[in-house]
């Protein structure tokens, strides 16, 4: 009885498992990028579409897999309730975890990533009515 009971209360502890899926990575890096951007700029989502869709294939490309997975879910932690993830602490703890496990030269390169892909789509970027 008293395994029984440390197996469920370890159970609960369990982080939930974020696909390997690329696709499900744009959806929540793009969806970051714009609820991020009209904070900044104002607009509706959807004024952010073309620079929010620039931006995540310029990640993408230039971050590869692990990096853009890192940055996806890093960004749908930082949104909290504003989420597309219902545990968005998770999100956060698990992109935080899978960074930090990346080499020291990966890890110094981030935001040169961010720098670039930003300057590659800032002309994209809505500028209001």
């Amino acid at each position: 009885m008293m395994f029984a009971s440390l197996v469920l209360s370890l159970a609960g502890l369990a982080q939930p498992v974020f696909a390997d899926d690329p696709a499900q990575y744009s959806d929540w890096l793009q969806h970051g990028c714009r609820i991020q951007q009209v904070g900044h700029s104002g607009g509706e989502p959807v004024d952010h579409t073309a620079f929010c869709a620039c931006f995540d294939a310029r990640v993408s490309e230039a971050g590869g897999g692990g990096i853009y997975r890192a940055f996806a879910l890093g960004m749908q932690g930082a949104l909290r309730e504003q989420s597309l993830i219902e545990d968005w602490e998770a999100a956060r703890d698990t992109a935080a975890a899978e960074a930090g496990a990346m080499s020291l030269e990966t890890q110094t390169g981030f935001s040169q990533i961010l720098q670039n892909s930003l300057l590659a789509c800032v002309h994209l970027s809505y500028q209001g009515e």
